[in-house]
């Protein structure tokens, strides 16, 4: 049975924040259509990057390519120091939490269960959870305010608690890296509030980095340290006052953006 270990195998500069995710010129096709063209940046370890765009943008192939499921045309592609290829038997250390995740509310599954999934990689195929994979399901609950619930069927679950589930899903491995595909979509305004709260303490308690795509701008300008904007191309990439009150997000969204009213308020707040 493999271990899983927070691994050596990262190779970066010690004599500061390491680069855990890197793109240089970065371009992906869908059935042969492009999607992503010349994409370039980084993130640091530690850092809660936010990625904006209008639907169709290719927030999701973003992530994809990230996580090895999207082979790029052309550009260099780098995850903890590794390429896609060499990452497969270390992907442990990522967590990923899609935008849906389609289950039968009736299905006996519980959040134990439902948690459990996420050490599949480390407890080998056709093999019995140890003592160590328990506890790090537990683990994981607990640090998502789960406790007690851990035996309730997932259907039983409110919509905010099904997501503290797969969250913990996401945490339970060697987590290093959490990208998070609109992870609070359905949900209410409280029930998004408590969720984004309860991810700012996880990342700052297990010193996490974090992707997270998102169409609400309000949201990203309070938790995240550094926002991308992309539109098949990469528009922007900075600080969020610097983002969100650029002209050219006219330009990436082709349309008027109300939306955006209020976020000056919400960033003054962080600064």
């Amino acid at each position: 049975m493999r271990e899983c270990r927070v691994g050596e195998f990262f190779t970066g500069p010690t004599d500061g924040p390491r680069q855990v995710i890197i793109l240089e010129d970065m371009w992906a096709s869908l059935d042969g259509h492009s999607v992503l063209e010349g994409i370039t940046f980084s993130l640091a370890e530690g850092t809660f990057l936010g990625i904006i765009g209008p639907n169709g943008a290719g927030k999701t192939t973003l992530i994809r390519v990230i996580l090895g499921l999207v082979k790029p045309d052309r550009g260099v592609v780098r995850v903890m120091g590794l390429s896609p290829e060499e990452l497969k038997h270390e992907l442990h250390h990522i967590g990923y939490m899609p935008q849906q995740v389609l289950f039968d509310p009736l299905f006996p599954v519980s959040v134990y269960d439902v948690v459990m999934m996420g050490r599949t990689c480390c407890i080998g195929t056709f093999r019995f959870p140890r003592r160590a994979d328990r506890d790090a399901v537990m683990r994981s609950i607990d640090a998502v305010g789960l406790t007690g619930l851990e035996k309730r069927p997932i259907g039983e679950l409110s919509g905010g608690q099904q997501k503290r589930a797969f969250l913990a899903r996401a945490l339970c491995l060697e987590t290093r890296i959490l990208l998070l595909d609109e992870p609070t979509s359905g949900l209410d305004y409280e029930a998004q509030e408590n969720f984004m709260g309860l991810l700012a303490r996880l990342k700052a308690e297990q010193g996490l980095s974090v992707t997270f795509v998102s169409h609400d701008v309000n949201v990203l300008a309070r938790f995240a340290d550094e926002i991308v904007c992309i539109n098949r191309t990469m528009h922007l990439h900075g600080k969020p006052l610097d983002v969100l009150g650029s002209e050219r997000l006219k330009d990436v969204y082709r349309c008027e953006f109300d939306f955006l009213a209020g976020v000056g308020t919400h960033m003054d707040s962080k600064e």
